[in-house]
């Protein structure tokens, strides 16, 4: 008879922790692949830049690190992709935001913008342009995006290629 509570109450302590939820990542998900697309799209077509376009292999390569961000809960670059790859992240509260929104916060960087060298591109010292400057950069031809939780924080990671924020090289 006392079993039942017990259950209970175990699986809303586990659920509260971020246990129980299951790590995810949007392979194959088309929404989720337009969504990613459209909002880079967007942001690249009002600077006459040409599209981007989606690579499977970028979205497993952000999968992996979505997936490692949400085991550690906690935001942190993959730094064996220098060079290779670009990457933007994005995190906070588990369901709370829209992909759009996620993305959103990147392309607001553009108010801190001021078009020049990169990193010297920014209103102040503080400002942070680099996502923006990422989703825009010239010679980047492919994205892949994955998105990961464990209940308690999202993550969002994309991937780029080739690779921008190229110190000393203008974004566009």
């Amino acid at each position: 008879m006392h079993i039942r509570p017990y259950i209970v109450l175990t699986f809303f302590l586990l659920t509260a922790k971020g246990y129980a939820q299951p790590f995810r990542a949007e392979k194959n998900d088309t929404a989720f692949i337009n969504s990613m697309l459209q909002q880079h799209n967007l942001c690249r077509a009002e600077l006459h830049l040409p599209a981007l376009t989606w690579s499977a292999s970028l979205a497993a390569d952000a999968a992996k690190w979505a997936q490692h961000l949400a085991k550690i809960d906690k935001g942190e670059h993959d730094m064996s992709i220098r060079g290779r790859e670009g990457e933007n992240l994005w995190w906070g509260t588990a369901n709370a935001y829209s992909y759009v929104e996620m993305v959103g916060y990147w392309m607001n960087e553009k108010r801190s913008f001021v078009y020049g060298a990169y990193p010297d591109c920014s209103t102040s010292r503080s400002a942070v342009v680099g996502h923006f400057t990422q989703m825009v950069w010239k010679n980047t031809t492919s994205v892949g995006c994955a998105f990961s939780s464990n209940g308690k924080t999202d993550f969002l990671v994309c991937r780029y290629s080739p690779p921008g924020n190229i110190v000393g090289q203008n974004p566009y």
